[in-house]
């Protein structure tokens, strides 16, 4: 049976059933959608560069920074903001999590990713907090009033006092004893306000990661 051309299709001189020719160029587009389909949402999702990427989550990190210094600043004037700064430090890797899906909308969040950038956000806002707390320590320390003593010096000769009354009459041991007498140091003074400010810190740190880390995982899920 002699093949058979209609323009469009050629007939197999077999069994007549019509032959279908493609393009090169058509067969490289199949191919194309084939490999896209296989990869599914894998393929083009990470086209952003690595450098580009974490410097878009520093300067989100850096925003979430600058408002921590701001309600850092009105605490220490206006006492009651400080529950809002300590809010805002528990939720502001989702925030920055956000901020930075908003800018890389095509970058995969994962648990591993929000955990990092929630480690980085409890970085930079436990440095804000720490700057924040120097200055005002300083502004107590050395902001005297005329010819006395200054607040801060004050409020510990104060509280010290308290403590040694409170010992004498409880006639503790040595090394309650000890310790009360330590506080009149003020190198120990130094190391106490040091060591609670490492605790501190440290307490950020894992309430970050793990909010990061929640919040990475819940978008991976959404996203999948």
């Amino acid at each position: 049976m002699p093949p058979h051309d209609e323009g469009t299709l050629i007939f197999c001189t077999h069994c007549g059933a019509p032959q279908v020719q493609l393009s090169e160029e058509l067969l490289a587009q199949v191919e194309a959608q084939a490999k896209a389909a296989a990869e599914g949402a894998v393929g083009p999702i990470m086209r952003e560069p690595a450098s580009m990427v974490w410097a878009g989550a520093i300067r989100c990190v850096g925003l979430a920074a600058a408002v921590t210094a701001v309600l850092a600043g009105l605490s220490a004037v206006i006492p009651p903001v400080s529950l809002l700064t300590v809010l805002w430090a528990i939720i502001s890797p989702v925030v920055v999590i956000g901020l930075f899906q908003s800018r890389f909308p095509i970058v995969p969040i994962t648990t591993g990713f929000g955990a990092r950038l929630g480690l980085l956000t409890g970085l930079a806002l436990g440095m804000v907090f720490t700057v924040s707390k120097t200055i005002q320590l300083l502004v107590l320390r050395f902001g005297t009033h005329g010819h006395g003593m200054s607040e801060l010096d004050a409020a510990w000769s104060a509280n010290l006092a308290q403590q040694q009354v409170a010992a004498a009459a409880a006639q503790l041991d040595a090394l309650a004893q000890f310790c009360a007498r330590a506080q009149t140091v003020p190198e120990f003074r130094a190391g106490l306000t040091l060591a609670s400010f490492a605790f501190a810190a440290a307490i950020l740190l894992v309430i970050t990661t793990a909010g990061g880390a929640f919040a990475g995982f819940v978008r991976s899920r959404v996203r999948a």
